[in-house]
């Protein structure tokens, strides 16, 4: 038996799947990720290794028997699916938030139904901040995952009283990876993983919990990928681990060369946000003589005055977008950002 989850754009593969007679693709559930940069594709996840990582998850946060959660996030995502696999292995208390996602409806809904364990993707923390809403007293932890969640937008969340733990995962992880309730010092490594950092800087993990294979599609169907080496999978994260704690320093496919010295586009997006208080992404631009040109992209209508950025991290005149396109889980989609505008 296997499982697809997508935003119904699984049907090649689920046809391609009915016609095998592969037990490889038994007992996995098969979910869509692009990752946060490339290619579209599948990851194979067995259910072994989805309860593993909700076990350690459960196990890491002190969650028991008879938890009430809360689910708010599709389950053709594994954050999401994620949240089932855990309240099942807790007794199964699980309330739907079957409403379009509104930051006072959702709170109210948690009041309602007593939740206690939450899960939530930081655009939604920054709707919660911006609504001002307090927190219920029932609940006592909401992950975060998906995304980065800023500083500021953190501790605004603190002071309205919901118990934000900030999480670094992936899809290929089966969920979370390291998870922790500050901003300085680290993530809290999961007892489930191994991990080390390469000489090149990049997080690696090996751990029950991760995937089984990729799968591609090509023009003669899906071909199966397996990115681990005696089990060990490589990120594109660059990151330090000291003490069993996990602190993020950058993504390694956001380094780009300017004049021929590196500019970490990630990071200068960061300031760049803080500094015009609006998302933001800075797109590259082939250029013969700097290498790239760096070109940003602002949430808004118009009027937002640029900071003075000089040197390699110079950025050209901004642009604009009334509203960004996003997946479900509210991650920009760039490379629709890019055609949009013609980039």
């Amino acid at each position: 038996m296997h499982n697809t989850f997508s935003s119904g754009e699984g049907q090649r593969l689920e046809q391609w799947l009915r016609e095998q007679e592969n037990p490889l693709f038994e007992r996995q559930v098969f979910f869509q990720t692009s990752g946060s940069t490339g290619q579209s594709k599948w990851v194979a996840l067995s259910k072994d290794a989805l309860l593993a990582s909700a076990r350690g998850i459960n196990a890491h946060l002190g969650i028991e028997t008879g938890a009430k959660w809360v689910l708010n996030l599709p389950i053709f995502h594994v954050g999401g699916f994620g949240v089932l696999t855990r309240s099942f292995l807790t007794g199964g208390h699980c309330q739907v938030f079957h409403e379009k996602w509104g930051a006072v409806a959702f709170s109210r809904f948690v009041y309602e139904h007593g939740s206690e364990y939450i899960s939530l993707v930081p655009t939604q923390v920054v709707d919660l901040v911006r609504s001002r809403c307090i927190a219920p007293h029932s609940v006592k932890a909401v992950v975060v995952g998906g995304g980065k969640l800023e500083d500021s937008v953190y501790r605004d969340a603190l002071a309205l009283g919901w118990p934000v733990l900030r999480s670094y995962g992936m899809t290929e992880a089966g969920s979370q990876i390291a998870t922790g309730d500050n901003f300085e010092g680290g993530l809290n490594v999961l007892p489930i993983w191994e991990t080390r950092v390469n000489q090149d800087g990049l997080l690696e993990w090996r751990g029950d919990a991760g995937l089984s294979f990729y799968l591609e599609e090509g023009e003669e169907g899906f071909r199966v990928i397996d990115p681990k080496h005696d089990g060990w999978f490589t990120t594109q994260d660059r990151v330090s681990i000291s003490d069993g704690r996990l602190s993020m320093l950058g993504r390694n496919d956001s380094l780009v060369k300017v004049l021929g010295e590196l500019v970490d586009i990630g990071r200068l997006e960061e300031r760049l946000r803080e500094e015009v208080g609006r998302d933001c992404v800075i797109l590259t631009v082939p250029d013969e003589r700097r290498g790239v040109l760096l070109v940003p992209v602002i949430e808004s209508e118009g009027d937002v005055e640029l900071p003075g950025f000089s040197g390699i991290e110079r950025l050209q005149n901004a642009l604009f977008l009334q509203v960004f396109p996003r997946t479900s889980l509210g991650k920009i989609r760039r490379g629709i950002v890019r055609e949009v505008l013609g980039l």
